[in-house]
């Protein structure tokens, strides 16, 4: 047995060492130093080369040749990056559509939607904001064997993400998210200022309207933050599983609220009821301090919600009048707004100019060039910042109007209250009985949230 192992181990570090030999000779050299130091020692015979490796002078001639083929190695790399690179900035992006779910390539080499596979593709985009987590939304789609990419039926909250975080499906490329910094290893990494990323817009047909995409990420940007509270202490998961989740907090300590089935006692029967009850004083979560809030029945936060409505629909315009503050004060001013042109003028300019440099400049051997890129990349990135920066906040006023138009719309209709996720950002259950609701529309209203109280309320 012994011996058919080290047979095995033969055979597998002849394959490996002449597979890779072109791409990695130093490996080779490995394999090959590996070979030769065993107790009865292995020579490989390189046929073209002429070298058998047990012979005294092959170290050499191999060191050598894999110096000159490793050379050769990087030369091929840096041309195939330049080439690419010269593509990206004249707006051909790399976009093989294999397994890219939603789109196909015709004859004509254009890229053109695959409206089956484009359904399931509005159907993650439509549940999200209907206010699912990318977990439920995996699951749904694993339940109905929906077939991935690579034609599997299963997927995973990570592979749903990607997908809602991908700008193709808005019709644009970013080009070189990620690179490869060794040409002999080929591990690729996130694209950290090492080299220019190219955004080409309006590509090709979009799946997923603009408006809708930008809409979808400014909810994964809002998931992502409330995975901790205001002061960035209690971390939780997103669930949308049931219609308060992570939307519900305690007014006392600002942890969030879990829900919970009851059981109580009337005339001697035991009936149960389903509540929201801060973590820490229910004691479903260990933390170094106490709270001593009361739980809020469900059934009351479903009243408090109505009641809040309907003193918003006896005064519209003090509605209107509460969202429209609250959008100037997330504008930028007229000054910021002058500044964000400015701002993308001066990065166009800019990747111009690294676009010249990379179509004229000596990649490879021109250490003038390297840091000269370097630097305009490092002062893009500083004004990409700065430009990233308003851009939120600009984007941020245009989601405030949006929210108090869908809010002013909902507040015609009759009250339905699977439309909390909606409007609702954040409930706020104080040790007072009264639930502080904070709009997505940025205003506030607050509601009595006592069991009875807010019957009585209403009619009174």
């Amino acid at each position: 047995m012994i011996e058919d192992a080290k047979e095995g181990l033969f055979d597998y570090i002849i394959t490996k060492s002449i597979s890779r030999f072109a791409r990695n000779t130093l490996d080779c050299l490995t394999y090959v130093r590996l070979l030769k130091d065993l107790e009865k020692p292995v020579g490989v015979y390189f046929d073209r080369e002429n070298i058998d490796s047990l012979d005294a002078h092959s170290q050499l001639l191999l060191s050598i040749i894999s110096s000159i083929a490793e050379e050769e190695s990087r030369t091929i790399s840096a041309n195939v990056s330049w080439a690419m690179q010269k593509r990206f900035s004249q707006g051909i992006p790399h976009i093989p559509t294999t397994y890219f779910l939603g789109y196909d390539t015709d004859d004509k080499g254009n890229i053109v939607i695959n409206e089956e596979e484009a359904k399931v593709i509005r159907r993650m985009f439509r549940e999200l904001l209907d206010g699912k987590g990318t977990g439920l939304i995996a699951k749904g789609l694993t339940r109905d064997k929906i077939k991935t990419a690579r034609g599997n039926t299963h997927w995973t909250s990570n592979s749903v993400l990607k997908i809602l975080r991908n700008e193709k499906y808005a019709g644009h490329v970013l080009c070189q998210k990620s690179v490869t910094l060794d040409p002999l290893t080929h591990r690729r990494v996130v694209n950290n200022n090492h080299k220019p990323q190219y955004f080409i817009r309006d590509h090709h047909p979009a799946i997923i309207p603009e408006d809708e995409w930008n809409e979808v990420q400014m909810e994964l940007n809002r998931r992502s933050q409330r995975l901790r509270d205001a002061d960035r202490k209690h971390k939780s998961n997103y669930s949308g599983r049931a219609p308060y989740s992570n939307i519900m907090y305690c007014g006392v300590c600002g942890s969030p609220m879990i829900r919970r089935r009851f059981t109580s006692s009337r005339n001697k029967e035991k009936y149960y009821f389903t509540g929201w009850h801060c973590r820490v004083s229910s004691q479903k979560y260990k933390a170094d301090f106490t709270c001593n809030n009361k739980y809020v029945w469900e059934e009351v936060i479903e009243e408090s919600f109505f009641l809040m409505l309907d003193e918003m629909k006896k005064d519209l315009e003090k509605v209107k009048m509460d969202g429209r503050k609250a959008i100037e004060e997330v504008s930028i001013s007229e000054e910021e707004k002058e500044r964000l042109i400015e701002l993308e003028d001066t990065i166009n300019r800019i990747s111009k100019q690294i676009n010249d440099m990379s179509l004229r400049g000596n990649i490879t051997q021109d250490p003038v060039y390297d840091a000269t890129i370097r630097n305009l990349i490092y002062e893009s990135q500083i004004y990409k910042e700065e430009y990233e920066k308003l851009k939120e906040e600009e984007e941020e006023s245009i989601y405030l109007e949006n929210q108090l138009n869908k809010l002013l719309d909902y507040l015609e209709k009759p009250n339905d209250v699977s439309k909390f996720r909606d409007i609702i950002e954040q409930g706020t259950f104080n040790k007072d009985y009264t639930i502080e609701f904070t709009l997505k529309c940025g205003i506030k209203r607050v509601a009595p949230a006592r069991k009875g109280g807010t019957r009585r309320a209403q009619l009174e």
